[in-house]
């Protein structure tokens, strides 16, 4: 089973996207990740299990869990009821979303043979969120989509080829006055791009900006509230409200050098127009929950836009940052390809939330690997276990590789898996420059 369609770019300039969501349907491996903790002596139900291994993705759930542990006994729906969940919140959330959002402006010169008018440059108009920010200092790192600022059409003679030299962000509320940023580095093949403003007296003096807070993307609900803010249309921040529609699928799609990439997204129906490219997916508590980064154009579909997982964008952020000099972001490499065997829907009386488990199968091991001799095509990855002993249960391939990525050289993770009826521990070592790939 497969669906094919058309999707574009949300910002400005940006080309037409090949799509090919990948298809259902794969052998079932006879074992999930829930029969294995049953294994290690978990009596729950499978929706119990999947509550407690996942974080939660609201202060309201945060709430709930709290008033469960207290003795509270109704359903996530009545609580919200009790608590006057509402239209006032909604505003607190956009506002509060407000305070990290961007307009993101990117210049090029037209190439020979682009420019159709006499016009010898043009704009692609974006969004951003504020990631990190030293106020005092006037220094914040914004995250934004590499569509935004890498352009084919420009003459390619800039410090960093089709990537803009004169880019600029504006605050919300003071969006007629740009404030210079330079580009820090980024990834086309998953679209994400980090900028620096330096020395900026606007942040200084600003009463609002802030730093975005993130939440668990990895904790999305189908259904949950969430608001799109961004430069719509490039007439400035705006937000627009709708749902999760899916909370992860991987989506195919042509990325801004032309190539056929693949990387997970949160699909929403809130409306995504031209230019909120970049901007944030916030959830009810206005926390981030994705980047804006493509929507649906296909004849005849409504409300189908996508954002990057706020887990998995902001880890290739600070990749970024933390790798500046490179370009790009460094994953580290297993030697391992991976395949969905089986995946299946849990309900959880408790939360209220239908859950998606995926069984995460190893379908070949690469010659010479770190992997090569420890872990065997059929294994089940059950878990990893990175160096600050955070252990995350592998219930869908988008958390594989989003940890991958907050791997750094010198770090040693252990990853456990599942082989015949026995469970295992496999250590491994990224020594050298040779264990990570440059996604640039």
């Amino acid at each position: 089973m497969g669906k094919r369609g058309k999707i574009v770019a949300a910002a400005v300039l940006a080309g037409v996207l090949a799509l090919g969501l990948g298809g259902c349907g794969a052998e079932w491996s006879g074992t999930d990740v829930y029969e294995v903790a049953t294994e290690l002596g978990y009596d729950g139900s499978a929706g119990q299990w999947l509550a407690q291994t996942e974080g939660v993705s609201t202060e309201a759930r945060r709430m709930y869990e709290e008033a469960r542990a207290d003795g509270y006994t109704g359903g996530y729906v009545d609580f919200l009821g009790e608590i006057g969940y509402g239209v006032r919140e909604r505003e607190t959330a956009v506002n509060r979303a407000l305070r990290s959002a961007v307009d993101v402006v990117s210049t090029f010169d037209y190439a020979p043979g682009y420019a159709t008018t006499s016009a010898k440059s043009f704009r692609s108009l974006g969004s951003g969120v504020i990631y990190r920010l030293d106020k005092a200092a006037g220094d914040a790192y914004i995250v934004t989509n590499y569509h935004v600022v890498y352009n084919l059409k420009s003459k390619g003679n800039e410090t960093r080829s089709h990537i803009s030299d004169n880019i600029a962000i504006m605050l919300y509320g003071s969006e007629s006055a740009q404030i210079s940023a330079s580009y820090v580095g980024g990834t086309a093949d998953y679209d994400i791009a980090v900028l620096r403003v330096e020395h900026c007296e606007a942040i200084q003096k600003s009463d609002s900006v802030a730093a975005v807070t993130a939440a668990d993307s990895d904790a999305a609900t189908v259904g949950e509230r969430v608001y799109a803010v961004g430069n719509a249309d490039g007439n400035g921040l705006s937000a627009t409200e709708g749902v999760v529609s899916v909370a992860c699928e991987y989506l195919t799609l042509q990325n801004a050098l032309g190539k056929a990439v693949t990387i997970p997204e949160i699909r929403t129906d809130a409306a995504l127009n031209h230019g909120n490219s970049g901007g944030g997916l916030f959830n009810a508590e206005g926390e981030l929950l994705g980047i804006v980064n493509a929507r649906s154009e296909k004849s005849g579909v409504v409300g189908v836009g996508y954002a990057i997982p706020s887990n998995f964008a902001l880890s290739i952020a600070q990749n970024i940052i933390d790798n500046e000099g490179s370009g790009g972001a460094y994953r580290a490499m297993l030697g391992v390809t991976v395949k969905r065997s089986d995946s299946r829907a849990v309900y959880d009386e408790n939360s209220g939330k239908t859950y998606v488990m995926e069984t995460i199968t190893v379908s070949d091991v690469t010659f010479g690997s770190l992997a090569y001799g420890k872990i065997e095509t059929g294994d089940i990855l059950y878990s990893v276990t990175l160096p600050d002993e955070r252990e995350k249960i592998i219930t869908g391939k988008a958390i594989l590789e989003n940890l991958l990525f907050n791997v750094r050289k010198g770090d040693e993770i252990t990853v456990k898996i599942f082989r015949g009826d026995a469970l295992s521990s496999v250590s491994f070592s990224f020594s050298s420059d040779g264990d990570f790939k440059l996604f640039a």
